[in-house]
């Protein structure tokens, strides 16, 4: 290395980069905190997801167990007929469950983005 190199200055790109450093640090510790809020709520909604389909299952096999137990097929054709109605209800009010949960998610989420954002400028 030459005498000259090694008496340089650094280059001004290096004040630069003080500069955006704590903004930088900022964002780093903005995205830590909504992606532990969007872990939060995938986690909510894995659950919700497991415990329904488990009580699917559990009614499921209810029915057909009731089925097997009819004796005619008018009958068999009710209990199919209440046993559709009511899952029907059921996936129904689920899926609106389902919906306001990731609606929520995503509102609290933005939300919260907001404030860090507002808090930060």
């Amino acid at each position: 290395m030459t005498t000259h190199a090694k008496h340089m200055k650094p280059p001004k790109a290096t004040a630069l980069t003080a500069d955006w450093m704590p903004k930088y640090g900022f964002l780093l510790e903005s995205n830590q905190r909504a992606f532990a809020h969007w872990f939060q709520g995938m986690n909510v909604l894995s659950q919700e997801i497991a415990q329904f389909i488990q009580s699917r299952l559990q009614e499921d096999l209810a029915a057909w167990s009731t089925l097997a137990s009819c004796k005619s097929p008018e009958e068999a054709f009710e209990c199919h007929r209440r046993f559709a109605a009511k899952a029907t209800e059921e996936y129904g009010a689920e899926i609106t469950k389902l919906s306001q949960l990731m609606m929520s998610l995503a509102s609290e989420g933005l939300a919260s983005r907001e404030r860090h954002t507002d808090a930060a400028s």
